[in-house]
């Protein structure tokens, strides 16, 4: 599990580095001069700091298609933008829609990791996160809660009395896909979020078009591919931040076509009539997950389903999380509890070079802006 709530940071032997919100990317190893030569851009979209470094030939521009691509996905998947095309679905006042191949296929990829993980990670959930406070950007949340409190117990905060069903017992199980004619039949009402997998989703794609030649590494927040082996290096170099200070590194990982995503509730959370609240929604009680994990990092060969699996296991909390983990083929990962202690699936040892544990009390306060999901 790779992606933490913090921070990650590349910097090539060469002498480069690029700073990212939340990652430290570093190739290390001596890359050749042209016409093979690193290719290096950030930038910010879907609500967080993306990056990008690609080894290919010069006369290859590469990292423009990769800016081009975040922004489409991110008109078409935004629910906080009226004018893309999640929102139309949304608002459609019938029951059918009929959607462009790739929110088709998007909305395709998140009903199969509902299915797969039995509505634990659902798109249909919406409702729930509106009620919790999350009706907007995060940035415009008001009442925001200081991390500090992150390592408290979460369970004495969640309301007594169950909360009603703002679906009216329906979930993703009533949508209905025609992939022949790019159908979505849903009930009237229903509003989908794809927020939970649409970051790591549009990883994917933009690995799929770009990648394929020489080593390159595309970060989404900590959400991330690193696609081949550096020159000169056994791999890709991924540090883990700590889940209250991206400042601090607790954990060193050496990957090679891998996929790695962090969920954590350390970052998201807000208060709302005197209730801690945070955006990762347990679909069985619609209210904000009671969970003793404070984040998951998973690791894989999909960003989306990475993402998806550290979603889940966070809800599900350390010790089912981890069984969760466990299960499932081809994923490993690495779960921090709320007391600080780092539990380990039994092949993530072979990814990870260095691992510390956690302290309740971070070093410093971390203020800046919310990244990961």
């Amino acid at each position: 599990m790779v992606t933490i709530i913090m921070m990650v940071t590349t910097t090539m032997t060469t002498g480069m580095t690029a700073m990212m919100n939340m990652t430290m990317i570093r190739p290390a190893g001596r890359v050749s001069s042209p016409p093979w030569q690193w290719q290096q851009h950030s930038f910010r979209a879907m609500s967080t700091s993306i990056h990008a470094s690609i080894y290919a030939p010069a006369t290859r521009s590469l990292t423009g298609k990769v800016e081009d691509l975040f922004r489409y996905f991110e008109e078409l998947l935004s629910r906080f933008r009226p004018t893309s095309e999640l929102s139309r679905l949304n608002a459609h006042d019938g029951s059918v829609f009929m959607a462009s191949p790739d929110l088709f296929a998007a909305v395709e990829a998140a009903l199969w990791a509902a299915q797969q993980t039995g509505g634990i990670y659902d798109p249909t959930i919406l409702p729930y996160l509106e009620r919790a406070g999350y009706d907007c950007t995060f940035a415009a949340i008001k009442d925001q809660r200081p991390l500090r409190a992150a390592m408290e117990p979460q369970n004495d905060r969640d309301p007594v009395l169950p909360l009603p069903d703002l679906r009216n017992g329906l979930d993703y199980r009533h949508i209905q896909l025609d992939r022949s004619t790019g159908m979505i039949r849903r009930p009237i009402g229903m509003v989908l979020d794809l927020g939970g997998m649409g970051k790591g989703w549009t990883v994917d794609r933009v690995v799929d078009e770009i990648c394929g030649e020489g080593p390159s590494l595309i970060n989404a927040g900590g959400d991330l591919y690193a696609y081949g082996i550096p020159n000169g290096s056994r791999g890709w170099e991924i540090q883990l931040a700590h889940p209250l200070n991206p400042a601090v590194n607790v954990a060193t990982l050496i990957l090679s076509h891998h996929a790695v995503a962090t969920s954590t509730i350390a970052k998201r959370r807000w208060l709302k009539d005197g209730l801690l609240q945070h955006h990762l929604i347990d679909p069985r009680t619609g209210s904000p997950a009671a969970t003793d994990a404070i984040s998951v990092s998973a690791v894989g060969g999909r960003v989306f389903t990475a993402e998806v699996h550290a979603k889940v296991a966070l809800i599900l909390g350390v010790e089912e999380g981890l069984a969760y983990l466990e299960s499932q083929p081809d994923v490993e990962g690495l779960i921090f509890s709320t007391s600080g202690e780092a539990l380990l699936t039994s092949g993530m040892g072979q990814l990870i070079e260095r691992l510390d544990s956690i302290t309740h009390e971070p070093h410093n306060e971390w203020s800046k802006e919310n990244d990961q999901a």
